[in-house]
């Protein structure tokens, strides 16, 4: 039975990233996998990184269970919104917090790469974006998915990493909102 761990990133509990990540774990449940899902928002955490790496910060109860949760899992599922070219906050922290050197990555000595400390599980981001989707890659050169893909997921050892966009969502009517949440829906029960 696969394993999978979904993230709401969206700080809103009535937000559009909130329907999608209880669609995708409606369909999820119809395919009998093992599901845990996380809102960032009840989560308890300093979401600074006060010192760097240069220093331990003691991790909150709330985030020793994260990191148990992301090694019991085999794909991870981020729900979030993409405001002002990048995540919220509250995900930029408990990436800050969470993925941390010794648990999700380890660099070889004298400079020689690193060790992808969470290989064998995948990932799928679930994003929203308030502009239409070619003005990711037109103004941004999709920078968001980027950053998100290959410098925290894929460097991580998340691999394949897959991801679905609902795009022009301030321009979207209720048909366009239903298409979406169907579509995460049927992600949901693939397991994807």
């Amino acid at each position: 039975m696969k394993k999978i761990l979904i993230l709401n990133a969206n700080p809103d509990e009535n937000s559009l990233c909130n329907a999608l990540a209880q669609k995708y774990l409606e369909g999820a449940k119809k395919s009998d996998y093992d599901i845990k899902i996380v809102n960032l928002r009840e989560l308890s955490f300093d979401p600074i990184l006060h010192h760097g790496y240069n220093q331990v910060q003691e991790l909150e109860n709330d985030l020793k269970d994260q990191q148990e949760l992301i090694k019991w899992c085999e794909h991870l599922v981020i729900v979030t919104p993409l405001w002002w070219g990048s995540v919220p906050a509250l995900l930029k922290g408990y990436f800050d917090r969470v993925l941390l050197p010794g648990f999700a990555f380890k660099f070889k000595p004298n400079g020689k790469g690193w060790d992808k400390l969470l290989k064998g599980r995948s990932a799928t981001v679930i994003y929203t974006q308030g502009a239409p989707f070619w003005f990711s890659f037109l103004f941004t050169n999709d920078a968001f998915w980027t950053v998100l893909n290959k410098s925290v997921l894929d460097f991580c050892g998340f691999k394949p990493v897959l991801r679905f966009v609902a795009a022009n969502v301030s321009n979207a009517n209720e048909k366009k909102r239903e298409a979406w949440l169907e579509k995460v829906f049927f992600l949901g029960v693939k397991g994807y």
